[in-house]
């Protein structure tokens, strides 16, 4: 499940606030300074099975090609040869095979910021800012096929906003709540339980199907389902001590990152299933980025580092035709590295901020 989150500062350079708190909290330790490949001694990833046994014999995940784009973010992919990246708070469309960008939107001129493509490719959710003020936030809908926009009005800076289905965006509220945004950019807000107070944040809300997950400010993943013929929905925690989570486009599987706070214990990175049951620990280390799932939830990518050095660094797959986990490139210091797969789930988009800005296009053969 792709998401993002709105959060903007006065350089254009986005970081998750959750990755920010969590850096404080490690400001006494030592600096990223790893920079070259995989080491050889290295300790490897534990993998617990995850229901492969009935599963056609798959090829291991292997890199083919790195390419790397100086000064621009990616954004999301808007085909499989087409990236939207971020250049001097413009968006643009970079074809990967011509190597040429042209500008988004070309008739507006407003910063912009963030995008996110929905799951049929026909729809872009995007951001921009307003012309003399940093802080104000517009969220719009722009329709591939003919290029219109449609605006869904204010986003505050920390609101996490997805793709619901192909028709509906999600977001979660200021001081609570979540709400759905059809293409016409009308809300409507869902139905919570009774027992949820108006003062509780909800955060990082993803939708599969009919059921709802989002992160608790008590750090538990949350399911919420709405059954026929109920007043409200049913609500249940299924995970705790949860930084961050992602749920697979099929709705079978979530990665969440795992952190007993206040104390020296590295993250974790989880696979559990939708009744919270772990089926397997992919990998631990002291920053972990936001996962992602490819399209077809067949493999997860994540970024590690460590911040001694010791242990697995860079970017691995996880593929759960196979059940193994595959370090595929290891230039990368950033923990707060965004990746998005294409829609074939044959190259990835990475950035990287260690060494100035760094887009790298990674070509997967499986």
């Amino acid at each position: 499940m792709k998401k993002i989150k709105i959060f903007y500062r006065r350089d254009s350079m986005y970081l998750l606030i959750s990755s920010i708190l969590f850096m404080m909290l490690l400001s006494a330790c030592s600096p990223l300074t790893h920079t070259g490949g995989l080491r050889s001694s290295e300790p490897q990833l534990t993998v617990l099975p995850l229901d492969t046994s009935t599963q056609k014999k798959a090829d291991e995940v292997l890199l083919s090609t790195v390419d790397p784009l100086k000064n621009r973010y990616a954004r999301t992919w808007l085909s499989d040869t087409e990236l939207i990246i971020n250049k001097k708070d413009r968006l643009y469309i970079y074809n990967i095979t011509t190597a040429k960008e042209k500008l988004f939107t070309p008739d507006r001129t407003s910063p912009q910021y963030l995008a996110l493509t929905s799951q049929d490719g026909q729809h872009v959710f995007f951001t921009e800012g307003v012309d003399g003020d940093p802080y104000e936030i517009q969220g719009y809908i722009w329709e591939v096929s003919t290029g219109k926009v449609t605006s869904i009005g204010r986003l505050d800076i920390t609101n996490t906003v997805s793709w619901a289905d192909n028709e509906h965006l999600i977001a979660d509220q200021i001081g609570g709540g979540i709400r759905l945004i059809d293409l016409n950019g009308h809300s409507s807000d869902v139905v919570l339980p009774y027992s949820m107070q108006p003062q509780d944040r909800i955060d990082n809300v993803q939708k599969i199907g009919k059921v709802i997950y989002f992160l608790g400010s008590d750090t538990h993943v949350y399911r919420l389902v709405q059954y026929a013929n109920q007043s409200e929905p049913t609500i249940i925690a299924i995970a705790s001590n949860v930084r961050t989570f992602t749920v697979s486009p099929d709705g079978e599987r979530i990665a969440i990152e795992q952190r007993l706070w206040n104390t020296t214990e590295p993250a974790k990175l989880i696979i559990i299933d939708p009744q919270g049951d772990v089926k397997g620990t992919l990998a631990q280390g002291s920053l972990i980025s936001h996962s992602v799932w490819s399209a077809d939830s067949r493999m997860l990518a994540f970024a590690i580092n460590q911040v001694n050095q010791q242990g697995m660094n860079g970017l691995y797959i996880f593929d759960q035709a196979t059940g193994k986990t595959t370090p595929v490139f290891a230039k990368i210091q950033d923990s707060n590295a965004s990746i998005q797969w294409n829609p074939s789930s044959k190259s990835l988009s990475m950035y990287d901020e260690s060494n100035g800005i760094m887009t790298y296009i990674i070509g997967i053969e499986k």
